[in-house]
């Protein structure tokens, strides 16, 4: 029986943590989205171009905080630390999207946080 962890958001108040792959899909997902609204994006003209444009940049704000999320969660297992570890890694390796130093900061110490 596991139990459920919580974490503290940066407003203080506790949260419910979410699970390693949950937070992996919802990224994955968010950069698919990320990338169809891009590609209509550079193929649009004029007014649809300014929509297009307003829904990239709300969709790279998204993108941007499901990443931190899923770099701050905390791993209960060392399989969730691997699972981590190698999306983080694949997602700087193939240049899906950028990390920046508090996402890889951010990462690095929820490893720290693994109980044995």
């Amino acid at each position: 029986m596991t139990m459920p962890l919580q974490q503290v958001c940066s407003d203080g108040k506790m949260a419910a943590a979410e699970g390693v792959a949950k937070l992996i899909a919802e990224h994955r997902q968010s950069v698919a989205t990320l990338e169809l609204i891009g590609k209509r994006w550079m193929g649009a003209e004029g007014p649809d171009a300014i929509v297009l444009g307003e829904r990239l940049d709300a969709a790279m704000a998204e993108e941007a905080a499901v990443r931190r999320r899923a770099a701050t969660a905390p791993v209960a297992t060392i399989a969730e630390m691997k699972m981590k570890a190698a999306y983080f890694q694949r997602l700087t390796a193939h240049g899906w999207c950028e990390i920046d130093v508090d996402d890889l900061r951010a990462l690095l110490g929820s490893f720290t946080k693994l109980q044995p």
